[in-house]
């Protein structure tokens, strides 16, 4: 037993000696937490060298230690283990102390808890230095989220892409978006700033080089923006391995650059405008700066005057002197005392006049001139600067307003009428010249208001005028009246008033404008017409502006079959057909707008409707009335129903006579034609029987007279042919157009022809085709039809060419709503420079052919015209002839 203890308390020593000399801070403390060991460590990180410890409690060497600590190193007395990797540890003194601890019992030889071993680690400096790292990483991240800083990262061996945070907010991508190379490279804009990534990308990669790009993107929502890109290569064994940076949003800063930008532009602009003059000077007074406005306006080149000239070159000196003493008066001293110019250096300068300014040649205008002092960076004054322009036009407009508004104020005059304008809300009115003038008030008298005109209505009339005007403030509408006045002289007046009510945006009545005419002899000459109106020979009604009848006279009930009590504030649309309300109203209420005497439809048939609802054929006049209850419209009403039967009748004769008129003189015209066709083509025929008849008076042979009988009978079947078809010309020509038409069928005309004329187009293998498809039916004379068809398909074979078959093709067609028929052919063709004048005369023949005789055309003509249409033709010769129908 001794030498178990022994041993026992031979081992605890060399623990000790242990513990003492670790360079860690150990501490062995017994059962109770007192203190066995400790290292020095121990001590110096806990600053307790000076104190003494051993056999001392740990909780009275460290008072701070609060329950939650003890509660643990009781655990530990029952063998667990306590470890901390970092924790505050809150000092006596206050100060704070980051330590890491491993606290475990300790066991004697018989294997019981001897007490603790404490194990710790004063990491204060470490975690300092940890917490300054963390902190200045946020201060970082926070600015980089201000100043929109995002890193990337792309690994060259791995080609895998990393962005930060940031970096795909700027890109507006989701949070899932796996960026790559090739991604990356597609945000760019593809026409500039994609090519200069790339190139830059590669030389950094090739040539180890950094690179700071300005560069822009679309983002993945199609935004536009600007983006800084930083570069810098890694290189490994000399090469690119990695390629790392960050990237900025600067479109904010890019789109004020271009602000910017845009502003200077904008403001050399003006500076260079021709249109303002824009001129600076030193604090001493001399011109610095005279732009291409100023030059314009001046006369004077800026070479000229910067430098070594003074403002005063282009003033007036008496303009001068009035704005200095102008300006001493605003500073509020006195102009003996102090010289302007030096004052104005340390005070601010801020005046807009209008001044004179004079050319190089002397001409003088006036402009406006805004002048300001110009401040360097301490806000000291530096010198002046004038921004004016030429108000010459300006002036010229002013000049004739106020002439214009002299001539306003003499039409009043002369219409007795006066303006006003009252605020409604201060109670502050203001009138015309010519409203003083009515009232026969002193125009000195500035201060008016509403009770001002009030007090002027007549005593009678004032229940009426407060009506009205309650009314319109009520209704936001001013509603016209008449009123008596009592002038300041006594005399009494009828005045008519018109407004308007202003409000604003609430609703609310702001401001009342108006005018007021004093229509005492209007009222006088209204009586008069009251008597008039009954005397009047046509029907007379009264309406008012919102078209309600007030007024009738004997003759309205004798024409329309109403009393007065009848039509009284009924609507005038009473008085007309129902399918003209609308317009009827529409044209009222112009009128009402602008009223002046007039016909009503004039050139339009107008018609009443009496109360039985018969309708009635009228002329109206109407005339505007200025009556007391406001403006009225006399309407003088005709009963026009004997003028219109008889008119009716002149029509219907005039237009008989017209007709017969117009198929006389078509007629005529016809057997003129006639006339000289027929003399035209006799007279060769007559002639050479006459010749024939003179050479067989002379013959002196019986053969010889043989021969010439044979020529007698030759010319007499010409001149037989001759005769009839002129006579069906003729017939044709006197026909009535408008018998015999029929529905005809294009397709059978041309079967019926084909027919007709089957042995000449077996004999000469001619092929006829026809195309109605567009057209196959026309309501036509048939018998006109099949001869048209007839003469041209014969002579389309008739004149074919020697060299090919003859081809006839028809058509038909709509160009401008009328139909239109083709004759098409491949024939010998006509020389039209030669024989366009004659194509369609009556013996024209245009070949060498038997069969010729210049017949088909002329009756072919003939028939399409007397039809009311026309025929052409195009041709060519050895080519072919078309001939063009057009149908009416």
């Amino acid at each position: 037993m001794g030498i178990n203890k022994n041993n026992s308390e031979s081992l605890e020593k060399y623990h000790k000696i242990f513990i003492e000399q670790t360079p860690t801070a150990i501490a062995m403390l017994d059962n109770n937490m007192v203190y066995l060991a400790i290292s020095q460590r121990w001590l110096k990180d806990y600053k307790l060298e000076e104190q003494e410890v051993i056999g001392r409690s740990h909780y009275d060497v460290f008072p701070e230690i609060g329950d939650d600590w003890k509660e643990h190193h009781k655990k530990c007395l029952q063998g667990a283990v306590d470890t901390c990797d970092e924790a505050p540890f809150q000092r006596a003194d206050g100060s704070l102390q980051w330590i890491y601890w491993d606290v475990r019992p300790w066991y004697t030889t018989n294997g019981e808890v001897g007490g603790l071993l404490m194990h710790t680690g004063d990491i204060t400096h470490q975690k300092e230095k940890d917490l300054e790292k963390k902190r200045i990483e946020e201060i970082l991240e926070k600015t980089n989220e201000i100043a929109r800083i995002g890193t990337w990262d792309l690994n060259l061996i791995t080609n895998e892409v990393y962005w930060s945070e940031m970096v795909r907010e700027i890109h507006e991508v989701s949070e899932d978006f796996i960026p790559t190379m090739e991604a990356s490279k597609n945000f760019y804009e593809e026409t500039e700033s994609r090519d200069r990534f790339v190139n830059t990308v590669r030389d950094s990669m090739l040539k180890g080089t950094p690179f700071d790009l300005e560069l822009e993107i679309i983002t993945a929502k199609g935004k536009s923006n600007w983006v800084r890109v930083v570069g810098q290569p890694e290189i490994l064994e000399g090469k690119c391995t990695r390629l790392f940076g960050i990237i900025q949003d600067i479109n904010k800063i890019i789109q004020s650059e271009k602000a910017l930008s845009k502003a200077h532009s904008e403001l050399q602009g003006i500076f260079n405008s021709k249109a303002i003059a824009i001129i600076t000077a030193d604090k001493n007074g001399f011109i610095n700066r005279f732009n291409q406005g100023a030059e314009e306006i001046l006369g004077y080149s800026a070479t000229e005057l910067v430098g070594s000239k003074r403002p005063d070159v282009f003033l007036v000196k008496e303009e001068i002197a009035e704005f200095r003493k102008n300006l001493v008066q605003s500073f509020n001293k006195d102009p003996s005392l102090i010289d302007p110019v030096e004052y104005l250096k340390s005070h601010d300068l801020n005046n807009t006049r209008e001044w004179t300014y004079r050319r190089k040649n002397g001409d003088t205008f006036p402009v406006l001139t805004t002048l300001s002092s110009l401040k360097n960076d301490k806000g000291e004054n530096e010198g002046f600067i004038a921004v004016a322009t030429d108000i010459s036009k300006l002036k010229k407009v002013e000049n004739e307003l106020l002439k214009k508004n002299q001539l306003l104020n003499f039409a009043e005059e002369l219409s007795m009428i006066g303006h006003w304008q009252w605020n409604t809300v201060l109670d502050k009115v203001e009138w015309s010249q010519n409203l003083y003038t009515l009232v026969e008030l002193d125009e000195e008298f500035v201060d008016l208001k509403f009770d001002t005109y009030f007090s002027f209505v007549h005593p009678e009339d004032k229940e009426i005028v407060t009506h009205y005007f309650d009314k319109a403030v009520k209704n936001k509408e001013f509603y016209s009246f008449t009123h008596r006045i009592v002038t300041t002289s006594g005399k009494t007046k009828t005045i008519q008033l018109l407004g308007e009510v202003i409000t604003n945006k609430k609703g609310e009545v702001i401001e009342m404008i108006g005018t007021g005419q004093d229509v005492t002899e209007i009222k006088m000459a209204e009586r008069k017409f009251r008597g008039l109106l009954e005397s009047a020979p046509d029907a007379m009604v009264i309406v008012n502006e919102k078209g309600k009848i007030q007024l009738i006279n004997k003759q309205s009930e004798k024409l329309f079959g109403y009393t007065p009590e009848e039509l009284f504030e009924k609507s005038v649309e009473v008085l007309i057909p129902e399918k003209l309300y609308p317009s009827h109203t529409s044209h009222r209420k112009n009128f009402s707008h602008t009223p002046k005497a007039r016909e009503m439809g004039s050139g339009k048939e107008l018609y009443g409707v009496n109360k039985i609802g018969k309708k009635i054929p009228i002329q109206i006049s109407l005339s505007p009335l200025h009556t007391e209850e406001g403006l009225l419209v006399s309407a003088a009403i005709r009963d026009i129903t004997k003028q219109k039967l008889a008119e009716s009748k002149l029509i219907e004769a005039k237009e008989n006579l017209e007709h017969i008129a117009q198929k006389l003189s078509k007629q005529n015209k016809q057997l003129a034609d006639f006339t000289h066709i027929t003399s035209h083509n006799l007279r060769a025929p007559v002639a050479n029987l006459n010749s024939l008849m003179e050479l067989y008076n002379m013959s002196e042979s019986e053969p010889e007279r043989i021969d010439l009988l044979d020529k007698f009978e030759t010319v007499i079947q010409h001149l037989t042919l001759t005769l009839n078809t002129l006579i069906e010309a003729l017939k044709t020509k006197i026909t009535d157009t408008s018998e015999g038409l029929e529905n005809v069928d294009l397709n059978d005309v041309l079967k019926s022809t084909n027919e007709i004329l089957s042995g000449v187009i077996l004999k000469s293998g001619a092929i006829v085709k026809g195309d109605f498809s567009n057209v196959s039916t026309i309501t036509y004379n048939k018998v006109y039809m099949e001869s048209i068809f007839l003469n041209l398909v014969g002579n389309a074979i008739k004149y074919k060419s020697e060299a090919r078959a003859p081809e006839i093709f028809i058509t038909s067609e709509v160009e401008n709503g009328k139909i239109i028929l083709k004759f098409k052919d491949n024939g010998l063709g006509i020389d039209l420079e030669r024989h366009r004048h004659k194509l369609f005369g009556l013996n024209k023949v245009f070949h060498r052919h038997h069969d010729a005789k210049g017949v088909g055309l002329f009756l072919t003509k003939t028939q399409i015209e007397v039809m009311g249409g026309f025929i052409s033709a195009s041709s060519k010769v050895d080519v072919g002839t078309t001939f063009t129908i057009n149908f009416n």
